[in-house]
């Protein structure tokens, strides 16, 4: 339940905690105060060593936070910031990718079919933010010219990902 004549303040300290608070606040409806604060603040996770399950934690908060500032709200230098991370997570989810099994694995705690599922999903919110950030930002990316383009083999993935469920 939820009293909306009551300020409640929230201030996440970890990866986790920012999915939890950015997945409640998304179902809520509502976006945290001094958000771009809180979209840098995110982006300094992206310095360390994340599992493909933390990737898709951080780019569902990324998303979701970058999604609710206005386009003439994002100062040139958070958007500098943003398109530097964006092409680290980008380049740390291809190290990922196991060519060899046609898969993605980051850790041996989760099964290959599950972390590409994670893998996947991140590179769809990605691509949506570059194409976004290029249209209203004039973002220096390189355009999105087909769905999964930072996918190295998508083909294989299906094939692997089919026959993985059997």
């Amino acid at each position: 339940m939820i009293d909306e004549e009551k300020v409640v303040k929230v201030v996440p300290k970890t990866l986790e905690g920012f999915f939890k608070v950015c997945f409640m606040l998304d179902h809520l409806n509502k976006i945290p105060e001094n958000i771009n604060l809180w979209l840098i603040y995110l982006l300094t996770y992206v310095n360390k060593k994340l599992t493909l399950s933390d990737i898709a934690m951080l780019v569902y908060s990324l998303d979701f936070l970058y999604s609710k500032i206005l386009p003439d709200n994002l100062k040139e230098n958070e958007l500098l910031e943003l398109q530097q991370k964006i092409m680290i997570l980008l380049q740390l989810i291809d190290s990922y990718y196991q060519e060899d099994e046609g898969l993605y694995k980051s850790t041996i705690k989760e099964s290959p079919l599950e972390e590409t599922r994670y893998a996947l999903f991140s590179i769809n919110l990605i691509e949506d933010i570059i194409q976004d950030s290029i249209h209203y930002h004039g973002a220096n990316f390189q355009p999105i010219t087909k769905i999964y383009q930072y996918v190295r083999n998508p083909v294989k993935i299906a094939k692997m990902i089919s026959n993985y469920r059997t």
